[in-house]
């Protein structure tokens, strides 16, 4: 009974600063509340008794990731962004007709609907088999991640490099 409510609050949290991220108009606090979603899925994570793959989302993606995503935010003058898309398209910022945003929005509404039917096909058409090995222990994910997944784990890290390389750059005084 206690699981059960313990996941229902922490999924209402994560569909709370899920909505949060998308809907917050200011970029830091997009960011913090994408933190803060990281931190509930972990959550439900260990409700999956999964603690590594809880550890992990905390340490790497909210603890290192997203902060990266921080500094870059905070780096990133906004003020002057704005007054470049306001001197371009004008005093709201914006240059769509009426026409041009329902195409848009009419674009964005299809390619939702096929994602998601896609998405649901693909859940569907996994096999559920029940394994008696461990899973979400460090030593069934690093078997996993070394043999099956090692090409992605690979790409993830020169992935990862490359974030650290563009924040350095950014980052990086004009010296002239």
């Amino acid at each position: 009974m206690l699981e059960t409510v313990l996941f229902y609050t922490i999924s209402l949290a994560l569909i709370v600063f899920a909505i949060g991220v998308v809907a917050s108009r200011s970029a830091i606090y997009s960011v913090l509340s994408l933190v803060a979603a990281m931190c509930m899925m972990a959550g439900l994570f260990v409700l999956l008794k999964a603690f590594l793959v809880a550890t992990i989302l905390v340490l790497v993606y909210a603890g290192a990731i997203l902060v990266l995503f921080l500094f870059v935010v905070m780096l990133v003058d906004v003020k002057k962004i704005n007054n470049f898309y306001m001197g371009t398209h004008g005093r709201d910022g914006l240059s769509l007709s009426i026409r041009q945003a329902r195409l848009r929005l009419c674009i964005a509404v299809a390619a939702s609907g096929i994602i998601f039917w896609q998405t649901f096909h693909v859940i569907r058409s996994i096999p559920v088999v029940q394994s008696s090995a461990a899973q979400g222990t460090a030593q069934a994910i690093g078997h996993l991640l070394f043999s099956s997944y090692l090409l992605p784990f690979e790409l993830t890290s020169f992935l990862l490099l490359t974030a650290v390389v563009g924040v350095v750059v950014l980052a990086k005084k004009d010296v002239r």
